[in-house]
């Protein structure tokens, strides 16, 4: 019926295919922030700090947060950096990220804000301060554009 050729093709075509539904999936949004917990990361910072036009580059990997905060009015502006932990308390903030759930997975904490700058009877400024615990997670891109490409597994960014 089939000739011994037919059936050694057939063989090592279902051996090959077979291979290829055993592979390991890619890794998923979870996985991807498990796996970045306890390592230090780079973050998005400016080329030049005085000059926005300059563009952004990724910091080395020395931060355990990163910093996205958007313009209060205007979204497609922000300000993106690494988070220096002497600068303020982030107790709470790392509580967030810390004993990891299996399925589960805290990908940014986002504060909303005021600050009183001056005298009481002057408005407070509100800003909203957002940060991030995996490599490249503050994308130096408009608010919804951050919030949205940190849904997924960050990307391997070669330097």
């Amino acid at each position: 019926m089939f000739s011994p050729a037919t059936i050694a093709l057939f063989s090592v075509l279902t051996i090959a295919a077979s291979g290829f539904s055993v592979r390991t999936p890619p890794k998923n949004t979870v996985q991807d922030a498990h796996e970045q917990l306890n390592k230090l990361i780079r973050c998005w910072e400016p080329v030049d700090e005085k000059n926005p036009a300059s563009g952004f580059t990724l910091s080395e990997p020395i931060y355990e947060l990163c910093l996205y905060m958007p313009h209060k009015s205007n979204w497609e502006k922000f300000v993106v950096s690494g988070v220096d932990l002497d600068s303020d308390d982030y107790t709470n903030v790392l509580a967030f990220f810390d004993n990891p759930i299996p399925g589960y997975a805290m990908l940014n904490v986002c504060l909303q804000e005021a600050i009183q700058f001056y005298a009481a009877k002057y408005p407070s400024q509100p800003s909203i301060r957002c940060m991030c615990k995996r490599e490249g997670c503050n994308l130096p891109k408009r608010f919804t554009t951050f919030l949205d490409f940190n849904k997924l597994p960050m990307p391997e960014i070669a330097i």
